[in-house]
């Protein structure tokens, strides 16, 4: 029999765009900005052997329809042996040749030089910079650190060169924002207050979102930093640690009942720690709980309607219902309790069939 596959669409959007239509809103397409992507131009990153010349510190490369302009940078190489002999701009071009000021005294040793070019048309009418992007190899690279703009050229970086290969598909772009649905107050707001919604419930302490026992270790300052997506830190078996109160100061664990320096530590601690999960990481009896609990908040402030309130409101009870099943069963608790690094299990009802 074939096992049924079914699809998580318990989003954000979806989320919002739920308490959106149980207030009577229309729904949106994303969250966030859109944005539309126009115009593509396409190079292909080219070694090309030529010859080349130097005189009076200029150096004239030919090509044949070489397509170069003045200011383009190419990375030279004059014996064609594999390796660059520097980065240069170019200062005049002809149909077939163009130059750049070299200042090495002397001539040539071989008239036969390869060069790759490393600035580029970019093809596109655009009305900001940011709005130009590029892919190496189907890799966005970062305006800056691997590419500069000037005027209707893109220059490649050093590291950005470095890291290219010949033959490598270069694509530039313009991808323009169009709308941004977070614009919108209503959405907005409804957004935020899912945002809330989502850390006030997993600040409780659920089965899925406790870690206990956790081993922490203080950096080289004797420090315990709190990540960010830790929302309570606790000691493990607080009943047995009655010389130590841990609490939160300064993003980083302090001692409250500790001489000074309150925050740092000589060895390590065993923590239980509440983490914060997206939404989309959840369970989805817990996406529909914070839906519900989120839609009770957003239709009381925006909507002056007691009785959808009081509707949602009871959707809201009969989730968290739900949701304390579920921790249950998950848990399989136990009032003897369960320490770490030692196995109990409870006692089963069906247990009693076997005497």
């Amino acid at each position: 029999m074939t096992t049924p596959t079914t699809i998580d669409t318990d989003t954000e959007l979806s989320a919002v765009n739920s308490i959106l239509g149980a207030i009577g809103q229309s729904p949106v397409t994303t969250l966030g900005t859109i944005t539309e992507i126009t115009g593509e131009t396409i190079y292909t990153i080219t070694k090309v052997v030529a010859t080349n010349a130097r005189a009076d510190g200029v150096v004239t490369i030919t090509s044949a329809n070489h397509g170069l302009n003045t200011g383009y940078t190419i990375d030279w190489d004059f014996l064609n042996n594999g390796s660059s002999d520097g980065t240069f701009t170019i200062t005049k071009v002809d149909d077939n040749s163009f130059t750049f000021v070299d200042n090495e005294a002397g001539g040539l040793s071989s008239t036969v030089c390869a060069y790759t070019t490393r600035t580029y048309d970019i093809g596109l009418t655009f009305s900001d910079n940011s709005q130009v992007k590029l892919k190496i190899g189907n890799v966005l690279k970062a305006t800056g650190v691997d590419y500069t703009i000037s005027g209707s050229f893109l220059t490649l970086t050093d590291s950005a060169h470095a890291a290219s290969t010949v033959n490598e598909e270069l694509k530039i772009y313009r991808e323009k924002n169009v709308v941004n649905t977070l614009a919108n107050p209503e959405v907005s707001f409804i957004y935020n207050l899912l945002t809330e919604v989502n850390k006030d419930v997993q600040n409780e302490g659920w089965l899925f979102n406790i870690e206990k026992h956790v081993k922490k270790s203080p950096d080289s300052n004797k420090h315990i930093t709190i990540p960010a997506d830790a929302l309570r830190y606790d000691l493990h078996d607080d009943f047995t640690n009655r010389t130590r109160n841990v609490v939160r100061r300064n993003g980083r664990l302090y001692d409250t009942y500790a001489d000074e320096p309150k925050d740092e530590f000589d060895g390590d601690l065993y923590l239980d720690i509440v983490y914060l999960w997206p939404y989309e990481d959840l369970s989805s009896v817990f996406k529909r709980y914070i839906t519900y609990r989120t839609a009770v908040r957003a239709a009381t402030q925006l909507v002056a309607n007691p009785t959808l309130v009081q509707l949602l409101q009871q959707q809201e009870i009969f989730a968290r219902a739900n949701c304390m099943e579920y921790e249950c069963e998950q848990g399989d608790h136990s009032y003897f309790g369960i320490p770490a690094e030692s196995v109990y299990k409870s006692y089963q009802p069906y247990t009693v069939l076997r005497r």
